[in-house]
C-alpha cells in the first residue's frame, strides 16, 4: 500500500467507522477520534470548532454537516472529508480515491479550505 508523501491530520466524527481511521493511519496520518476529545452526540458546530481548533481535517458521514451554519465566517477554515454512500461503501470509497484526496488535500492554499465529497466511483473538491 503506497503511503502519503506527506502527513496529513484527520478528526473522525463519531459515526465515521473506525477502520477508515486505521486505513489511514497505515497510509501514515495522524487520527483523532471525536470519541476522546468530546461527548458523543456533540452538536455539529462543537465538532466542527473541535477540528478546527485542533488544526485537523473533519471527516463525517453527515449529511447535515452541509448546513448554512458552515458558512459562517467561523468556519471559514475547516477543510472537511464528507463520505456518502452505506456503510460497507466508506472504506472502498476511501480506498479508491485516496491518493488523489491526500494530493489535493496537501495543497489546501494558506487561510482556505477544501470540501471533499466522497462516494463509490465519484470524488468532488470544492475549495473556498
Amino acid at each position: 500500500m503506497p503511503r502519503a508523501s506527506a502527513k496529513l491530520q484527520f478528526f473522525l466524527d463519531q459515526n465515521v467507522p473506525d477502520s477508515i481511521g486505521k486505513y489511514l493511519q497505515r497510509r501514515g496520518h495522524s487520527v483523532l477520534r471525536l470519541r476522546h476529545h468530546i461527548p458523543p452526540d456533540s452538536p455539529d458546530p462543537l465538532v466542527g470548532m473541535t477540528a478546527l481548533k485542533a488544526g485537523r481535517i473533519l471527516i463525517s458521514w453527515d449529511k447535515d454537516f452541509n448546513g448554512q451554519r458552515f458558512q459562517q465566517d467561523r468556519f471559514a477554515q475547516l477543510s472537511r472529508v464528507a463520505l456518502s454512500g452505506h456503510g460497507p461503501e466508506l472504506l472502498p470509497a476511501v480506498k479508491e480515491h485516496a491518493e488523489v484526496i491526500e494530493f489535493q488535500l496537501q495543497r489546501i492554499p494558506r487561510n482556505g479550505r477544501m470540501v471533499v465529497h466522497v462516494k463509490i466511483g465519484q470524488v468532488r473538491f470544492r475549495t473556498k
